[in-house]
């Protein structure tokens, strides 16, 4: 299949000008053409010896080049972000609107910019409406459990991304809860920079907030690793709070403190790359290695240029599109509440320059 671009295509669905060609382009990449197309009533003509990728039947060929419109919104879903300045915030967001412009769900997304009493306003304010079914990418744990079961007693699904809603999911009801491996993903990135280092030397651990438990999974397992190498000296563990004009800032006193820090781990992108402007501004870019967390497009390519050693991605598109996915087929009938796990993982890759690319390509169509 050719490269499509699937920014390009988004604007275009959302203009009613996608056509069917385009339409099968997308559905093919997704690995869902059948269910997309039906979703959309332009199913192509079963044929009685499917062959290997089912090949589009002359019909559906003839009607390529038809245009197709947004599928109709008949689903109202509720999306309650951490906070859009976050690129891998936003592009779960991306995700959703279109998978909703393909499934017929109008998404309201809520950004509470990081702050802890906004998200729980948004999600009282969400508590008091009706929907579909909502998700959420809690920004602390045990924050919003009230408004949480307010939902749930409605019989509205909610589904949890990410972060946990709470210690225990089970008994708050949930419908499932969606989540990467963060310790891994914090194990991975800190055996590439102690290698690096050649197990010794000054290191530096740029946190999330500390309440989320991403954040929490991806420290045990920077300290898995680092813990085992006593030649190693952890000399800060600030948070910055998802923060990169703070990160920027505890970074030019750091280089300051500690003007031979050999490696530096952050427990996301956004903020390793404000730590490298910091690291370029005092021109240590030789001399000290960093690596961060969530494998978005500008970090991807940042491996590829050299600036970043490495990163874990964390899929925003998968779990993001997992959460859509999961409502439609509650909303539509498709499936019950029972049938849906109360825990899935989604999984992702260490990114080096080998296989930068072709993550790169993957992220960008909103496809990991």
């Amino acid at each position: 299949m050719t490269n499509i671009d699937m920014k390009a295509l988004r604007e275009r669905l959302h203009a009613g000008k996608l056509t069917r060609r385009e339409l099968l382009q997308v559905s093919s990449a997704l690995g869902l053409t059948g269910l997309a197309l039906t979703v959309l009533g332009c199913s192509p003509k079963p044929t009685a010896a499917p062959t290997e990728e089912a090949a589009i039947s002359e019909a559906t060929a003839e009607k390529a080049e038809e245009v197709v419109q947004p599928a109709e919104k008949k689903y109202r879903a509720a999306y309650s972000s951490v906070g859009l300045a976050a690129t891998w915030v936003a592009q779960g967001a991306d995700t959703m609107k279109f998978f909703g412009d393909l499934l017929g769900i109008e998404w309201k997304v809520y950004d509470p910019a990081f702050s802890v009493d906004q998200q729980r306003k948004d999600m009282e304010d969400i508590a008091a409406q009706d929907w579909d079914f909502v998700a959420v990418h809690p920004l602390a744990i045990e924050a919003y459990v009230d408004p949480a079961k307010q939902i749930i007693s409605r019989g509205i699904p909610l589904i949890d991304l990410d972060t946990k809603l709470a210690e225990d999911l089970d008994s708050l009801g949930i419908i499932t809860f969606i989540e990467p491996d963060n310790v891994w993903m914090g194990e991975q990135v800190t055996k590439k920079l102690v290698e690096a280092m050649g197990y010794k030397g000054k290191i530096v651990h740029t946190q999330g907030m500390l309440t989320h438990t991403g954040a929490q999974g991806r420290a045990k397992g920077f300290h898995n690793v680092v813990d085992q190498y006593p030649d190693i000296e952890v000399v800060d563990e600030t948070p910055a709070d998802w923060s990169t004009d703070k990160t920027r800032k505890i970074w030019e006193d750091l280089l300051v403190k500690y003007p031979d820090i050999k490696a530096g781990f952050f427990h996301n992108d956004d903020m390793a790359l404000a730590g490298y402007e910091a690291i370029k501004a005092a021109g240590k870019e030789g001399q000290i290695v960093i690596g961060g967390i969530d494998g978005m497009p500008h970090a991807l390519q940042a491996v590829i240029d050299g600036k970043l050693l490495a990163t874990a991605v964390n899929p925003t598109g998968r779990i993001h599109g997992y959460g859509t996915w999961i409502g439609y087929f509650l909303a539509s009938g498709r499936d019950k509440p029972e049938d849906i796990p109360k825990f899935i993982r989604a999984d992702g890759p260490l990114i080096d320059k080998e296989i930068a690319p072709g993550i790169l390509y993957l992220s960008t169509h909103l496809l990991i």
